[in-house]
């Protein structure tokens, strides 16, 4: 089993890192959906648990970032899909950057605070009302261009696998 990508396979750290930050992300998007039925203690045990699955993907996204730097062995696609990939892979990484980052504004407008798994991150003070408001709708919306984008990523594979015939999915799983 090979660390390090090669132009046939993607290496191990590159899979892991991708399929826990997939299966991370599609907890985060859930447990949105999940709090708004819930109410009272449950409801704020589910947000302090998604604040520590965003930090958690903030730092799995510099990991993921660092990595993709330091390992350039990468299949290169065909050139004209070549820049529609880097704009995708961009704007994933972007929003997987700036939606946590706005959880975490959101967090410090609101007075709660945030914290890491128990770890304080944010300490808890007033409440600026606006601010909240700004970063929670900033931080809704983010989330439903990521749920277009995971759409899009999905269907790019899909594509490049059974239609293009390169083998996405072997290269990944």
């Amino acid at each position: 089993m090979n660390w390090l990508d090669t132009e046939d396979r993607y290496g191990l750290v590159s899979r892991v890192l991708h399929w826990t930050m997939a299966l991370l992300v599609l907890l985060m998007l859930g447990s949105e959906l999940w709090m708004e039925a819930l109410v009272g203690l449950g409801k704020a045990n589910l947000m302090g648990l998604h604040k520590s699955m965003g930090v958690l993907l903030l730092a799995l996204l510099a990991c993921r970032l660092a990595w993709r730097w330091l390992n350039r062995g990468r299949l290169t696609p065909h050139a004209h899909w070549r820049r529609a990939a880097q704009l995708g892979h961009l704007a994933l990484y972007g929003l997987l950057l700036a939606i946590p980052a706005s959880g975490l504004l959101t967090a410090w407008g609101s007075g709660h605070g945030a914290a890491f798994f128990g770890l304080p991150l944010i300490p808890a003070g007033p409440e600026i009302e606006w601010f909240e408001e700004a970063f929670e709708e900033t931080h809704e919306v983010l989330a439903n261009l990521l749920w277009l984008l995971i759409g899009g990523h999905v269907l790019a594979v899909l594509v490049h696998q059974w239609w293009l015939n390169e083998r996405s999915l072997q290269r990944m799983v």
